[in-house]
């Protein structure tokens, strides 16, 4: 009698497993995707991992409400061989500029902010903000606003304000000099600067406010530090810390449990390291390739086990300081897709995500030579406005973003498709981020 119920429940088993190969399947057919093509990403990113061009990477692609693709390949460790999963947990840095984005979209919905209100309004010390006019014999010399900076230009990086990772400039080497990093830094020893050298999110604002602007306010497109200071505004907006506010409004109705400002102790064994492309680091860091023997492809710069994202931070940064998980960035995304709603959780209404994702740039600011072809601007979220002319897959109007450490993800409403792409490599290789988006939309088979 055991015998025949050990073998009766052994093929139930089988039946089950079978059964959900087939689901599977059948689901990639129902979606309209191809097997077989989807598994191109698969073989070509797998042989990037094999060349150590990227440690590894996990791919989540859904169509029409199907998971069409959850696979991971590579390593979370390189040096120790501790495999990528599925669950692993990644630094996703700029990513976390479109849940800032979605943040400032709820205090809209709830009254508490406008677009156009006055950054001045919830940081005071905006109102004299200089703007940049010219170098004088190596003096930097300032000129007044023409108008307020307001939250659309913080939401547009078109506020003037800059970054320390930019390109040189007048204003950009002034962020070097005075250290303005409020995300961890590694200096060009690779050596891990351990803080984000504020008290908190609004100190890093206020001392912002006192630094010229590169440009007059909504004039030209400067990618920015605009969404930390969005984190500020928002913390005075609702009377809650900025992490607070993700975690009532974004985190916990979506059940994004993975998605927070440190990884917890409980979870370290998910986490990944940090790797850099050594043959473009040096755009970042300068001279940071030199630390490394000749001829490594992708170095180490940060162990999972002793990362600074392992220690409670104190600045809550809305441009890069979230860590986060593939599946849960997807129930972001996913999120996005079905206009603000995921489940029976309401996040957003649908108009406040069709002005998310609309451009609000002007045709002077896009017609400018170093500004992308084809391409517009949202609230936190780049726009694609012609793919043809941008030279990328995808449809009209679809909307994305990426991090430092070549993640990348995308909401194209016409396709129903949401895609999201993680690993771990700061610089990572050329055009990463275009292949994958190439081999998602060549999967399509309908």
């Amino acid at each position: 009698m055991k015998r025949f119920l050990l073998k009766a429940l052994q093929g139930v088993f089988i039946l089950l497993i079978s059964h959900s190969f087939m689901a599977g399947s059948y689901e990639i057919k129902q979606s309209g995707m191809s097997e077989e093509r989807l598994q191109k990403i698969i073989d070509i990113f797998s042989e990037d991992v094999r060349n150590e061009l990227i440690p590894g990477f996990v791919s989540m692609i859904i169509r029409k409400g199907k998971i069409v693709q959850f696979e991971s390949y590579g390593y979370a460790d390189m040096e120790s061989k501790v495999p990528l999963k599925k669950d692993s947990l990644f630094r996703i840095y700029s990513m976390t500029k479109p849940i800032t984005g979605v943040a400032l979209m709820i205090l809209i919905e709830d009254g508490k902010l406008r677009l156009d209100d006055p950054v001045e309004l919830y940081i005071p010390e905006f109102a004299d903000t200089p703007v940049y006019k010219e170098l004088i014999d190596g003096v930097l010399v300032t000129e007044p606003l023409n108008r307020s900076v307001t939250l659309r230009d913080l939401a547009t990086h078109t506020s003037g304000l800059s970054y320390a990772i930019n390109s040189p400039n007048p204003v950009s080497d002034l962020y070097r000099e005075k250290k303005i990093f409020p995300y961890y830094m590694v200096d060009k020893e690779g050596n891990s600067l351990g803080t984000k050298g504020y008290p908190s999110i609004c100190s890093l604002a206020k001392e912002l406010s006192s630094l010229p602007l590169k440009h007059q306010p909504g004039t030209s497109w400067t990618y920015s530090v605009g969404m930390d200071v969005l984190g500020c505004v928002i913390e005075v907006a609702s009377g809650m810390t900025f992490d607070e506010f993700l975690k009532e409004r974004i985190f916990n109705p979506l059940e994004m449990n993975d998605t927070a400002f440190m990884v917890p102790e409980n979870k370290v064994d998910r986490y990944t390291n940090l790797y850099a492309y050594m043959p473009t680091i040096n755009r970042l860091i300068p001279g940071l390739a030199n630390m490394f023997p000749p001829g490594t492809k992708t170095g180490l710069l940060s162990q999972r086990e002793i990362d600074p994202y392992l220690m409670k931070p104190s600045v809550f940064d809305g441009g890069s300081g979230l860590i986060s998980s593939t599946e849960d960035y997807m129930k972001f995304a996913q999120m996005l897709l079905n206009q603000g709603k995921l489940g029976k959780k309401r996040i957003l209404g649908r108009k406040s995500i069709e002005i998310m994702s609309s451009n609000h740039l002007s045709d002077e600011i896009m017609n400018h030579p170093d500004y992308p072809r084809g391409k517009g601007f949202g609230i936190t979220v780049g726009v694609t406005l012609d793919p043809a002319i941008a030279g990328e897959y995808g449809s009209e109007g679809n909307f994305y973003w990426g991090g430092a450490a070549s993640t990348s993800f995308w909401v194209d409403n016409k396709e129903q498709l949401t895609a999201v792409f993680m690993t771990q490599v700061l610089a990572g290789p050329p055009n990463l981020g275009d292949r994958y988006r190439t081999l998602v939309y060549q999967a399509i088979d309908d």
